[in-house]
C-alpha cells in the first residue's frame, strides 16, 4: 500500500506529521518552499506540524525562524551543549582546517579523544566507538545489544523514532513501519 507521501507509508500515521497533500494550504512561499523540499528529498523525509516551521539558525536553546522568531529547542542537541556553541563551532571549524577523515586512517588526534572521552567513565575495560549520526549510532547499539545478550526484543514507546538505518527504522513506530 502506497501513502499519499508517496513512501508506501500513510504520513497520517506519523503523530505530529505534516500532510504533504496539505501543500496548497499554506502560505504561498512556505508551501514552494515545502514543494522544492519534496521534490529534492522525496516523501521519506517527513515535516513536522500541521503547518512546518522553518527555521534560519539556532543560538543555544532557541531555534530562529526567518522573521527572527524564537522557539524553544527540546528535541534536537540542546541537552548536549545547544545551537552555536561557540566552543564547539571553535573546536569543529579548527579540526576542518587541519584534517577530515575517518576513523580507518591513523591519527593521534581520534586515538587522544577517545583516551580523553574512556577516562570520564568508571565503565572498567571499555572500546570507543564513534558514528556520524543518531541512527548509525542507534543501528550499532542495537548491534552490540543484540550480540551482547542473545535477544532479539526491543521495547520502545508507541511513538519512537530513532532513525533511518533499516534496522532502526524497524523499531520506529513513528515511521509507519509495522512492527513484527
Amino acid at each position: 500500500m502506497t501513502g499519499s507521501d508517496g513512501t508506501g507509508m500513510d504520513a497520517a500515521r506519523m503523530v505530529n506529521g505534516f500532510d504533504i497533500a496539505r501543500t496548497g494550504a499554506l502560505d504561498p512561499e512556505l508551501g514552494h518552499l515545502v514543494r522544492r523540499r519534496d521534490a529534492a528529498l522525496g516523501g521519506a523525509y517527513r515535516l513536522f506540524y500541521a503547518t512546518p516551521v522553518q527555521f534560519a539558525r539556532g543560538e543555544g536553546v532557541y531555534l530562529y525562524d526567518p522573521d527572527g522568531t524564537a522557539y524553544l529547542d527540546a528535541y534536537n542537541n540542546v541537552p548536549s551543549v545547544g545551537h552555536s556553541h561557540p566552543r564547539v563551532t571553535e573546536a569543529v571549524s579548527r579540526q576542518l582546517q587541519t584534517l577530515n577523515t575517518h576513523t580507518r586512517y591513523l591519527t593521534a588526534g581520534l586515538v587522544d579523544y577517545a583516551e580523553r572521552l574512556l577516562a570520564t567513565h568508571q565503565l572498567g575495560p571499555a572500546h570507543a566507538m564513534f558514528t556520524c549520526t543518531g541512527s548509525e549510532a542507534n543501528d550499532l547499539a542495537l548491534r552490540i545489544a543484540r550480540h551482547h545478550t542473545g535477544g532479539t526484543g526491543v521495547i520502545v514507546t508507541a511513538n519512537a523514532y530513532h532513525g533511518v538505518t533499516s534496522a532502526v527504522a524497524e523499531v520506529s513506530p513513528s515511521l509507519g513501519v509495522p512492527l513484527g
